[in-house]
């Protein structure tokens, strides 16, 4: 099965960008993904509610990588804005009365309403200390992995941690991805 990525995180990237670095640049990120894909996002054929290739949201970080010049950290932050503004409404006020245990225990319920087609679980390695497996990853890039460790570090302070970690484990298989999260 093909990777996919809910709409709604394509669109978001784009408020994010314009929200870091303003609407000029996130114009320019725009013009810099391939034709067809540029295509499709001025002319309303990526909703937020529909599901696009993992490649396609892949292609737009290789775009804002190539403008914006921010690498990794970029991602980082970019994923970090990008979180805050797909949690607001209910599921922030769901956020501010759980906790980082009880956000993970569930937390491939939150992955599989961004991504379908690959899975995910999460290894307990101690107390405030967990690791997080994306399995069947394909076409997710080294800046998407960066986004999301952003945002994972997002949603764990909004449950309540402090002094967030969240580093990336090597992993043999590109089709993969593994973070260990950590928090006081």
């Amino acid at each position: 099965m093909a990777v996919e990525m809910r709409g709604a995180a394509f669109l978001s990237f784009f408020e994010g960008i314009a929200e870091l670095r303003g609407q000029g640049v996130a114009d320019a990120v725009r013009d810099a993904v391939r034709p067809d894909l540029r295509e499709r996002l001025l002319n309303g054929g990526i909703t937020r509610v529909g599901w696009y290739p993992m490649e396609d949201y892949s292609a737009l970080h290789d775009a804002c990588d190539a403008v914006v010049k921010g690498g990794a950290a970029f991602a980082t932050q970019l994923g970090r804005i990008t979180t805050d503004r797909d949690t607001r409404g209910l599921l922030r006020y769901v956020l501010a009365f759980t906790t980082p245990e009880l956000l993970l225990r569930y937390s491939d319920k939150v992955f599989g309403s961004y991504v379908r087609g690959a899975t995910m679980r999460v290894e307990k390695l101690g107390s405030k200390h967990h690791l997080l497996c994306w399995d069947d990853f394909h076409g997710a890039s080294y800046f998407l992995h960066a986004e999301w460790q952003g945002g994972v570090a997002f949603l764990i302070e909004r449950a309540g941690g402090r002094d967030v970690k969240v580093v990336a484990r090597a992993t043999p298989d590109p089709a993969r991805a593994a973070f260990e999260v950590s928090w006081a």
